[in-house]
């Protein structure tokens, strides 16, 4: 039976008979329709892509009303930072753990630190690498460049109208139904899979969440309380304690919830080491434009809402026509333009000055970021998935996905350490010296990155990139061995 007869009859219920006969037409009834939507692998694209949608909403709604948060929670100018940080701060540590629960015991019953490993997971599993699964990854990272969008729209017109704690309760009504869909949806296991010891690492677990939470705490509040304090230092040795432990654990266990055949993976390490410099200057961008709008510029939350909307919609066109540049440019050449264009953003944005006008600094700014970002952003993340099995895809996953997480607290911490040697006072002139310094040291990141690239990213993409051995299965047939041969050739 055909792959295609499978998923029909899956379709399809099965009136029990003789044992002996076949069924007949008659005994074959459709499904009700809420019974085969875990049955369309475009369906489950859409879930997934929803769970990134709304864990970006989550996020950026509260980057927006920072100001606000100043004031209604009386924090001091150098804590708002922590807002962010301490979401990334929870959000990595279960990110690991959510992603291995979804490889033992299937996506569906893997907080966000859940949803995205799995997710990832659910699609990479579902897409064969190659063109398909490339498409796929970008409308999941359209949904992110969506939500970052609308999070912010949410935010500026919730804080100017019926107050940012509203921002909180939408979220998790958002959050209720996307629970909702995905448990109608996802299917409840994955077929192909095969994990026979399910043994739960639960000191892995514990180890690891109590370091990833220590290091991350140290780097988001030494920026207030000091490098040296033992407010951070204490946690920080800690932290660095228990994961010498992890890794020493999970050398030698034998169900470990990070097995480190994962990181023999050339293409995986790189993305890590190069994603973290990438969101270090995202995170950047997002937090200090925010504060440069509203406090240099003096703009209203709203209006600084809406100046992210170029945006926004850059990012989701520049993801999408990435599809066609994976045929005929390496990614580590689209890697080095994105980078490119990020530091010349991070140098338009530092020109920024009291009394200039959107257009003739940030809007450029913007539209050159949304060209770079994506190039960057995407091909890590397609590259530090292509080499997994499926049986490790969610562990990969949330694996990458920490390291988009810790580059948050790195960049922001790097930034309000410049920014608040600079600040020489709380006007706009005095705001913005502090800015531009922490805009300098954005495109110092993203040369950081460019360096990375140039030294530990893959010369060669894997073939099915270019969709070869795909179109020489189709046309003439290839056997396992031939694609090897034809992916040495290329």
């Amino acid at each position: 039976m055909t792959d295609t007869d499978e998923s029909t009859l899956a379709s399809f219920a099965i009136t029990p008979s003789s044992p002996n006969t076949s069924p007949s037409k008659e005994q074959i009834q459709p499904l009700p329709w809420y019974k085969r939507l875990d049955q369309n692998r475009n369906t489950l694209l859409v879930v997934a892509s929803c769970a990134q949608l709304l864990d970006i909403i989550s996020i950026a709604s509260v980057t927006i009303a920072l100001p606000s948060l100043l004031r209604d929670v009386h924090y001091e100018q150098n804590q708002l930072q922590w807002v962010i940080s301490s979401y990334a701060l929870t959000y990595s540590a279960f990110l690991l753990v959510g992603g291995r629960m979804g490889d033992l015991f299937g996506h569906r019953r893997a907080g966000a630190g859940l949803t995205i490993p799995s997710a990832l997971a659910l699609l990479t599993t579902s897409y064969p690498l190659g063109p398909e699964r490339n498409f796929a990854m970008l409308v999941f990272g359209g949904a992110g460049c969506t939500g970052q969008t609308i999070g912010i729209l949410i935010g500026g017109i919730f804080d100017a109208t019926i107050g940012w704690p509203w921002i909180f309760y939408i979220t998790a009504i958002l959050a209720t139904l996307v629970g909702i869909i995905g448990f109608l949806t996802v299917p409840k296991t994955e077929d192909g899979i095969h994990v026979t010891d399910r043994r739960v690492d639960y000191i892995g677990v514990f180890s690891f969440v109590l370091g990833i939470i220590a290091v991350v705490y140290y780097l988001s509040e030494s920026t207030t309380a000091g490098w040296g304090s033992a407010q951070t230092l204490a946690p920080f040795l800690v932290g660095v304690a228990v994961l010498v432990f992890f890794v020493f654990w999970e050398y030698r266990i034998e169900y470990p919830i990070m097995p480190f055949r994962i990181w023999t993976s050339v293409r995986l390490r790189a993305s890590v080491v190069i994603v973290i410099c990438v969101t270090t200057t995202y995170n950047t961008l997002i937090f200090y434009t925010s504060l440069t709008f509203q406090n240099v510029l003096l703009f209203s939350p709203l209006i600084t809402a809406c100046c992210y909307i170029v945006h926004g919609v850059g990012l989701g066109l520049g993801l999408f026509s990435l599809n066609k540049l994976y045929a005929v440019v390496r990614t580590k050449l689209l890697m080095i333009v994105g980078l490119f264009f990020v530091i010349i953003s991070a140098i338009i944005f530092a020109q920024i000055v009291p009394g200039s006008g959107y257009w003739h600094y940030a809007f450029p700014a913007l539209i050159v970021n949304c060209i770079g970002l994506p190039l960057a952003w995407m091909c890590c993340q397609v590259n530090a998935v292509a080499d997994a099995p499926d049986e490790d895809q969610g562990v990969v996953g949330a694996v990458f996905n920490v390291a988009i997480q810790l580059g948050g607290p790195i960049g922001l911490a790097i930034s309000a350490i410049v920014n608040d040697k600079y600040t020489t006072g709380e006007t706009p002139t005095g705001f913005m010296d502090g800015y531009r310094a922490a805009f300098y040291g954005m495109a110092v990141m993203g040369a950081v990155g460019l360096v990375f690239v140039v030294l530990l990213a893959a010369n060669q993409d894997p073939i099915e990139f270019k969709g070869i051995v795909e179109e020489l299965k189709t046309v003439d047939g290839i056997s396992s061995s031939e694609e090897k041969d034809v992916e040495q050739t290329v």
